[in-house]
């Protein structure tokens, strides 16, 4: 099967994966991903509602920084941090894209 890489006129934002370590935190720069940005009002009966914030990550295998984005991990997005909760590796004999959602925890938190 042959897959088309995600055009690069789709591409564009760069995110910061953040692994934890002994001492601290790794860094690793992603380049060159697709970042969607969305919110919405999680409803609480004791304490009323939150926002939500939220991100969906494109990652293509040509075309951005591959790497490994575990479930857990953090990444840093314009200043702010989020927590991995889904993802999901798309394959065609090999991984060609990945795609991630995290839910934001700080501003630059880490």
């Amino acid at each position: 099967m042959n897959v088309k890489p995600i055009p690069n006129a789709l591409l564009g934002d760069n995110i910061t994966l953040l692994l934890p370590t002994p001492t601290g935190f790794s860094e690793t720069p992603v380049k060159n991903v697709r970042v969607e940005l969305s919110e919405s009002i999680d409803r609480y009966a004791e304490s009323g509602t939150r926002r939500s914030v939220q991100i969906t990550v494109w990652v293509d295998r040509r075309h951005s920084t591959w790497t490994e984005f575990p479930v857990g991990a953090s990444v840093r997005y314009n200043g702010e941090t989020f927590t991995i909760t889904e993802q999901k590796v798309y394959r065609a004999a090999e991984p060609h894209h990945c795609k991630f959602t995290a839910k934001k925890i700080g501003d630059d938190s880490l």
